[in-house]
């Protein structure tokens, strides 16, 4: 039997909830040693409500206990790129939250230092994690060739979860990568390439956040594909689905919420035909982190590798400079135009 990869969360906030409820779903594969948050009280709360062995209110002690292999980066957009930087340099395997960094250079920096270090560096991408999507992807070639993929992602937040919400500084604007960093690595996924052009409209309907809170994001691609992301944080009753429409036929996935923190379920249907419908049971937070733990036992590079996921931050920059200069951008050799 494998023995348990020892770990520590950085961060204690609202989405390391999500992880640290995975690390104790995986006893088996996994033990929580040690949890940091700038917040000591919560610190404290994540020790004592999810048994880790120590908690302290400066990540850097956690970086530097021997007995930690792996960190879950779990904090604001901003604090990504710099802790990743330091935790690869203290030789730990490191999964960060999505979005990997707040733009393309330093999600670069980020992979070149796990590369020197000789750790594993994994991006919660979590909805690729689901037993909906790995049926759908199974099912891709049904559909014959893919040429458009629609995705709504409409949410509903009455006010910033998180402090750090409020500052786009921090957040990197805000709807483009907190809710686009899904959609875009979904669409890149599926289709299996980068797009040639990209074009993005924002705009803002709370003003209790700096950043863009309404998204739509237009993807063309080299053969004629097309991809439309629209989102939203002031959408109630929320939409969740993908519609992706090949030469064969169509399927679309429905996500919808379980009532449970960080719960999910789907239905699939393909050419309107339902062929899986049901809660995600185990959480897709807990698959991801099943396969983090995979990568590092076996030495090979994890679904959503940093590597991987660059291809996702260079389209979410294109989106970003579209918005910022009403253009449309041209992606040519990994550089924007």
């Amino acid at each position: 039997m494998n023995r348990r990869i020892r770990l520590g969360v950085i961060g204690c906030g609202r989405i390391a909830q999500a992880h640290l409820s995975a690390i104790e779903n995986l006893k088996a594969e996994a033990e929580l040693i040690a949890v940091a948050d700038s917040d000591e009280k919560r610190a404290k709360e994540a020790k004592e409500r999810f048994g880790a062995k120590t908690f302290t209110p400066r990540f850097e002690e956690v970086l530097h206990l021997p007995e930690i292999e792996a960190v879950v980066i779990a904090l604001p957009n901003h604090l990504h790129h710099s802790v990743t930087l330091e935790a690869a340099q203290a030789k730990k395997h490191i999964l960060v939250e999505k979005p990997m960094a707040l733009n393309l250079s330093q999600a670069k920096e980020m992979v070149e230092a796990a590369k020197g270090n000789g750790v594993t560096l994994m991006v919660g991408q979590s909805r690729r994690f689901s037993d909906a999507v790995f049926e759908l992807q199974r099912r891709l070639p049904e559909i014959g060739n893919l040429f458009r993929v629609q995705i709504s992602f409409l949410v509903s937040f009455p006010s910033p979860p998180a402090t750090w919400w409020k500052r786009s500084e921090e957040a990197g604007g805000l709807v483009i990568l907190l809710q686009g960093s899904h959609s875009i690595d979904s669409i890149l996924t599926w289709i299996g390439k980068v797009p040639s052009h990209v074009c993005a409209f924002s705009s803002k309907q709370n003003r209790q956040w700096e950043g863009e809170d309404e998204a739509d994001i237009l993807l063309a691609f080299d053969q004629g594909e097309l991809a439309s992301v629209h989102l939203s944080l002031s959408t109630s009753p929320e939409i969740h689905e993908a519609i992706l429409v090949g030469t064969r036929g169509v399927m679309k996935l429905t996500e919808y919420s379980t009532g449970r923190p960080f719960g999910f379920g789907h239905h699939l249907d393909l050419n309107g035909k339902r062929i899986y419908s049901g809660d995600q049971v185990p959480p897709h937070y807990s698959l991801q982190l099943r396969e983090f733990i995979k990568a590092l036992r076996s030495g090979q590079p994890p679904i959503a590798s940093g590597e991987e996921v660059l291809k996702t931050m260079l389209v979410l920059d294109a989106a970003r400079l579209s918005d910022q200069e009403r253009r449309i951008v041209h992606i040519k050799g990994g550089v924007l135009r």
